[in-house]
């Protein structure tokens, strides 16, 4: 028979591509199938890969593929998630001209990519990229001249009752994998009590979580009457300079304030955040990659890539503060140090008067414990 044959290993997560082995055909998840990843694959001397995202979406140049290909790995791309319902983890299949086979019975099918394929495929993304960073760096341009005076002194950018000044802050944005960012920085909200900003519908992803906004700010078509009734402040973000349903903000008890510009409610709540003169800015629902960053409109990535180049070295990802904070250290250091402290302290007392006849007396005492002891088995 035809085609590549061998044993199914599913490897859902990162993780679990180092318990693949030799030979082994792995059902994976990765979209945008980076070189990292190919890496990985090749390194386990996988025979094949079905993947279940598309291995590259033509948005950005990533070279996984073409490894996989050169390697001699088989990548066949499948149509829909399904496969993990439908193969079975540690059964044997084989795979023939993109289709993938149980005792010869028909289970998946997919595209396979080949090296011409992938390659085709490379020069592509290449070229779209070139082109979309070209339009990336013309609608930034304009919006800096356009918004010159807003980027480089903070005029208009309004000033916030809540204190932010030496402060951390955190702003949540209804986008890329924010519960799960949100969830990885619960150790770090409770203990070093950022700022919560919710950036427009990012507010009910904090009260979803049970936290409350200190400051929402958004188009007030974006912003929930949960959340203006929860906030803190809301600061409403408007191109034209007005606010055409400000009772709501009135039925909730809430101050109108506007912050006159363009852009997305998430790079208003970052150049908030900066003006207000904030420490540390943690993004939640930040684009994690460059192809997932170039996905949304031009002139809307411009504003993001100019918001963040203006907030500069204090805007984090909310997954690095989420690495830093989970790591577990051990504690056999912390107890050395008391251990030397005790040891230090001792010393010192010991060359005092006082302390030489505290140790005589202890040594006293030990030594009368040492003789009741020894007396207990004579």
């Amino acid at each position: 028979m035809a085609g590549v044959a061998g044993t199914v290993r599913f490897a859902q997560r990162d993780g679990d591509v180092a318990s693949l082995r030799e030979d082994d055909i792995a059902v994976v998840d990765l979209p945008e199938l980076d070189a990292r990843q190919a890496q990985a694959l090749i390194d386990r001397r996988v025979r094949a890969v079905l993947n279940v995202a598309a291995s590259s979406s033509g948005r950005v140049p990533n070279v996984g593929p073409q490894m996989l290909s050169r390697a001699g790995i088989l990548l066949i791309d499948l149509a829909g998630d399904d496969a993990w319902s439908k193969l079975k983890n540690g059964e044997s299949v084989r795979i023939e001209d993109g289709k993938v086979f149980r005792d010869e019975i028909l289970v998946v099918s997919g595209t396979e990519l080949d090296e011409t394929r992938t390659s085709a495929a490379l020069a592509d993304a290449e070229s779209g990229l070139a082109t979309r960073l070209d339009s990336l760096a013309a609608n930034a341009s304009d919006h800096i001249q356009r918004e010159q005076t807003m980027l480089l002194d903070g005029a208009h950018v309004p000033r916030t009752r809540t204190n932010l000044r030496g402060r951390a802050v955190v702003v949540v944005s209804r986008a890329y994998d924010d519960e799960a960012d949100l969830r990885g920085l619960r150790r770090y909200i409770r203990d070093d009590d950022p700022v919560l900003i919710g950036a427009g519908a990012g507010a009910d992803v904090l009260l979803k979580a049970g936290y409350v906004p200190a400051v929402v700010v958004g188009a007030l078509d974006h912003l929930s009457d949960a959340a203006i009734r929860a906030a803190g402040e809301v600061v409403v973000t408007t191109s034209s300079g007005t606010v055409d349903t400000p009772e709501r903000l009135e039925r909730h008890g809430k101050e109108v304030v506007t912050f006159v510009s363009t852009g997305s409610d998430d790079d208003l709540a970052i150049l908030l955040a900066d003006t207000n003169e904030a420490e540390v800015i943690v993004h939640v629902g930040a684009p994690a990659t460059l192809s997932k960053f170039l996905e949304r409109p031009p002139s809307e990535v411009a504003r993001m890539f100019v918001a963040r180049l203006r907030a500069g070295s204090k805007i984090v990802d909310a997954k690095a503060v989420n690495h830093f904070t989970s790591q577990r250290f051990p504690l056999w250091p912390v107890m050395l140090l008391l251990a030397a402290g005790v040891v230090a302290v001792a010393v010192s007392i010991a060359v005092t008067p006082v302390g030489n006849d505290w140790f005589d007396s202890l040594g006293d005492q030990l030594a009368d414990l040492g003789t009741w002891i020894k007396g207990l088995f004579s």
